[in-house]
């Protein structure tokens, strides 16, 4: 269990309200979401839709899933340029942009060391 308790934890290394928000949010997810569908399935009487399930389930999760990365990634990447700005005081520059490929040169031959194919 250590691995799972290692990914709640943040760059400090404390918990973290974003990841354990979200850790919890996606176990209520998956469990509410079968809550649901045995309500529907076992007291409504109700058939199982099947593609209905398979529809909206992944989506979901997906959302629960997706909107906690954003949520951790953003904190992450403010308090990484907060340690700069505390450690520099200025703020992080962004990285120049890449040089272009620069074109060899074409070399010029002499017409006489040119084969006849090719004058």
């Amino acid at each position: 269990m250590k691995g799972l308790t290692e990914a709640l934890k943040g760059i400090s290394g404390d918990y973290e309200l974003n990841r354990l928000v979200g850790f919890f949010g996606g176990i209520v997810y998956v469990i509410g979401a079968h809550i649901f569908v045995g309500y529907e399935v076992l007291w409504l009487g109700k058939p199982f839709d099947l593609t209905a399930y398979c529809l909206a389930f992944p989506g979901g999760l997906a959302v629960v899933a997706g909107g906690t990365a954003a949520a951790v990634a953003i904190k992450d990447r403010n308090v990484a340029a907060s340690k700069v700005i505390e450690q520099t005081g200025s703020n992080p520059a962004t990285p120049p942009a890449p040089a272009p490929p620069v074109q060899p040169e074409l070399a010029v031959v002499p017409d006489d060391t040119l084969p006849e194919y090719a004058r």
